[in-house]
């Protein structure tokens, strides 16, 4: 029985890999596997879905600012990045927050869309938050709420993502197995309004409020 959970886990792993998606699920108590180096930048950020379980998971695309649109792989596909690490992604918990942790080159990077249970994707491509990371930097790019068809102030239901910033817990969490990075750590600048070429099942846009 444990060795066939162990499979199932593996297969899971290799599928999110395959997709761009987190590609590893680590035991906070235990160091990673892949570690930034000094020239690498890192995008931190929370998850959770109250009414939910699995995987919600939250899109960012690396940005040409050049060219002004999506950076694209020699297949046409978006850019994506691929988080490293991903912290309670198969717990099975209806609102458990996932910690997610990229290492990516430094650079433009955009909040693209998010995607229900792998399954539904909303894109941002109306106007979404475009921010930088440099080298060696460490940047908290917030929590995400995200609801399914939830319940609006006019009282109609559609999909939703209600950010917030909790720094602090954020860091905690990451100290765990980044402690120089989590203590250096500093709250994104986005600025909303970024349109790109669309893909996906749903069209919108996404702004985070001003501080």
């Amino acid at each position: 029985m444990r060795a066939a959970l162990i499979t199932a886990l593996v297969a899971m792993l290799t599928g999110a890999a395959a997709r761009g998606e987190p590609i590893l699920q680590i035991d906070l108590a235990k160091p990673p596997i892949a570690m930034p180096t000094a020239a690498d930048a890192v995008i931190v950020l929370r998850a959770h879905a109250p009414g939910m379980v699995g995987d919600n998971r939250i899109s960012f695309y690396r940005w040409d600012a050049a060219k002004a649109a999506v950076e694209r792989e020699a297949d046409g596909k978006f850019r994506e990045v691929r988080f490293t690490y991903s912290y309670g992604l198969f717990g099975g918990k209806k609102g458990e927050r996932v910690l997610r942790v990229a290492i990516v080159p430094p650079g433009d990077y955009v909040l693209g869309g998010r995607t229900f249970n792998l399954t539904y994707t909303d894109s941002f491509c109306f106007g979404a938050p475009r921010f930088s990371v440099k080298a060696g930097e460490t940047v908290y790019v917030g929590d995400y709420e995200m609801f399914a068809l939830g319940k609006m102030t006019d009282g109609e239901r559609r999909n939703a993502m209600r950010p917030s910033l909790e720094i602090e817990e954020t860091r905690a969490a990451l100290r765990v197995f980044l402690p120089l990075r989590a203590d250096t750590m500093t709250t994104w600048q986005p600025i909303n309004g970024t349109v790109f070429d669309c893909v996906g099942d749903e069209f919108t846009a996404f702004a985070v409020p001003s501080r």
